[in-house]
């Protein structure tokens, strides 16, 4: 049984790697990061500013993170940061019109590479699919919250 566990594993870690490694080229061929295209295609997305907060919650990222990553993206007139009406604390990330073009053309280019690979599924396999990753997240979930 060992064995067959340890195959799948390196099987499963594998596919992470190369999963990650997609999108990362991806990002690459628009001279970003990963993490600028996670948050400038979350912000398309959502079509509405979003808290740091909100942003570090949807992304599964560190607050430092996306401090860092959203002080770049400021710098480089993508996005722009207010207070919070709601809440003084907290920091509001907009787009600007350039980092809602841009973040559109990565959408695009995201969604493209996506519905070609998902194009080897069929509508059964991808079901399939996208049901495990979405237990293995809650499974990951219940187990990190019972440590």
């Amino acid at each position: 049984m060992d064995s067959i566990w340890n195959n799948l594993f390196e099987r499963y870690y594998k596919s992470w790697n190369g999963i990650e490694a997609a999108y990362d080229k991806i990002a690459a061929s628009y001279g970003v990061t990963s993490n600028v295209m996670n948050i400038l295609t979350l912000l398309c997305k959502n079509r509405e500013p979003m808290t740091q907060n909100e942003l570090s919650q949807e992304l599964y990222l560190s607050r430092q993170t996306i401090t860092s990553v959203v002080d770049s993206l400021e710098r480089q007139g993508l996005v722009t940061r207010s207070i919070s009406e709601k809440d003084r604390r907290s920091r509001v990330v907009c787009l600007t019109d350039e980092g809602r073009s841009f973040g559109r053309k990565l959408g695009r280019a995201m969604r493209k590479m996506e519905m070609d690979a998902f194009g080897m599924f069929s509508t059964e396999e991808l079901r399939a699919f996208v049901y495990g990753m979405e237990k293995l997240s809650q499974g990951l979930d219940h187990v990190l919250e019972n440590r």
